[in-house]
């Protein structure tokens, strides 16, 4: 009898130091669930048209007109990639004509993963033994769970707390 007290408090003070480890460990570090779903956000910004610094340079003697008309006259779609992250795409188009910016479009493509802080799970834990199934509250990195022994036939409780994640 003395031999089982003594194992049930040295059980009861590394839990408790487990405790303590998980939360001090579990405090520094703010849980993320990563999930594939993801909420799409597509905008369109048209900023104003800057005005252009205008350098006059002297004409050389041999030029072509034609040549210079055409281009003149053509127009000219530019498209960047600003930005180019996993859930960030920044895309930037201009259309430049007779010397002049017509028209400047700013594309941003934002991804946002959703995040569930709340999770409820189902478990089976078997043993030599014992046997139980449990039912769980996550919330954050913390876990909640209640369960019956089917063998030992009684009711159990259990708690957990997540140290590191990777």
């Amino acid at each position: 009898m003395r031999r089982n007290v003594s194992y049930m408090l040295l059980c009861a003070v590394i839990a408790l130091l487990s405790y303590q480890v998980g939360y001090w460990l579990g405090s520094r570090h703010r849980s993320i669930v990563r999930v594939p779903e993801t909420v799409v956000r597509h905008d369109t910004i048209r900023p104003a048209i800057p005005e252009p610094e205008v350098i006059v340079r002297e004409v050389p003697a041999e030029v072509d007109t034609a040549a210079i008309l055409t281009d003149y006259f053509s127009e000219k779609h530019y498209l960047d990639t600003i930005i180019e992250r996993p859930y960030l795409r920044v895309e930037m188009t201009d259309v430049i004509s007779r010397n002049a910016l017509l028209d400047r479009t700013v594309v941003v493509d934002y991804r946002q993963p959703v995040v569930y802080n709340n999770t409820l799970a189902l478990g089976l834990d078997a043993g030599r033994y014992s046997c139980v199934l449990s039912a769980g509250y996550r919330r954050k990195s913390w876990e909640f769970r209640a369960g019956y022994d089917l063998y030992n036939k009684s009711l159990v409780l259990g708690g957990s707390k997540d140290l590191w994640r990777w």
